[in-house]
């Protein structure tokens, strides 16, 4: 591995002076692949002036400039697994825990500290099955309580972390869940997600992308035997502005009424949309089918699955 201190001459030199020029030159498969990582100027009243470095969540601080490139080239190190770094970390934000997550062929798998190895095809399995160790080892708190896993993803220009712009997710009583976030690349001008053994995207194209790219997953997961119907595969929490650009795209129809709950519709030329608001959470999920009757019925399943359902 090959670490260089870099001076920062951009706009933000002030706040981030220097880079790390990170090549990866042992056998993996991010080998000739160069990093460019941010080293960031933090106070403390303690200890003064501290450089500071974030590499897939996890934080290097020093006051000593030089040991910088040493203690990156280390962390990165100990990051490689299966011959990769991951591609996402599960980041439990309570107990300050981080698990990176690695997509290895067919299987994306996740490792603890010293603990188990949990591995599956989708990625909600190995969530679940990691929250379910975790609980019971007491770093989440009690089963079913207290602290969450969220998902990051990875830059692979800085190392640093992206936070998921939407997700695709299926639900669907007495199948395996599938749920992928779909994150926003570093140049803005793709999505991306995960999916069958691959990385599947689609340019940023005034919000049509995101019924792009569900098409393009649904499609790829209904070939491999993971999705019987390409309506069973939504976008979910999407941020308001995503959705108020997808939105633009698509021609109102009238609301329906699905257990008390009003879920206004759209259509385009492939599909129908409804629309669910998440007022906890300030985001926008998605229902997708056929027609408006396929849209209640969809809605009708999912509230029931989450205990929303109100009774006739």
């Amino acid at each position: 591995m090959k670490v260089q201190l870099k001076q920062n001459s951009g706009e933000n030199a002030e706040a981030v002076p220097f880079f790390l020029e990170l090549e990866i030159v042992t056998e993996t498969v991010d080998a000739d692949t160069l990093f460019s990582i941010p080293v960031s100027v933090e106070y403390s009243s303690v200890k003064g002036k501290l450089y500071r470095v974030d590499i897939c969540g996890y934080e290097r601080k020093t006051k000593d400039l030089n040991e910088m490139p040493n203690l990156a080239g280390q962390l990165v190190n100990k990051l490689v697994s299966t011959s990769r770094l991951p591609s996402y970390v599960f980041i439990a934000r309570r107990a300050g825990e981080r698990y990176p997550v690695y997509t290895m062929g067919h299987e994306v798998i996740a490792t603890t500290p010293g603990g188990p190895v949990f591995r599956h095809v989708e990625l909600a399995k190995v969530r679940e099955y990691l929250t379910d160790y975790l609980h019971s080892a007491g770093v989440l708190g009690k089963e079913g309580l207290s602290d969450k896993l969220h998902v990051r993803g990875v830059n692979m220009h800085t190392l640093g972390l992206r936070r998921p712009v939407l997700y695709l997710k299926k639900r669907v009583p007495g199948q395996v869940d599938f749920w992928a976030p779909v994150f926003e690349s570093g140049d803005g001008q793709r999505i991306y997600t995960y999916a069958a053994s691959a990385r599947r995207e689609v340019s940023i194209g005034g919000g049509k992308e995101v019924l792009a790219l569900r098409s393009i997953v649904a499609e790829a997961l209904q070939k491999d035997g993971r999705l019987q119907n390409i309506y069973d595969l939504r976008p979910g929490r999407l941020f308001p502005d995503y959705w108020a650009r997808l939105k633009a795209t698509l021609k109102p129809q009238s609301s329906i009424d699905v257990t008390g709950i009003n879920i206004p519709l759209y259509s385009s030329d492939t599909l129908w949309v409804g629309e669910e608001m998440r007022e906890e959470e300030d985001r926008i999920s998605l229902f997708v089918g056929a027609d408006a009757e396929d849209i209640k019925r969809r809605a009708a399943v999912d509230f029931e699955r989450r205990g929303m359902a109100v009774p006739a």
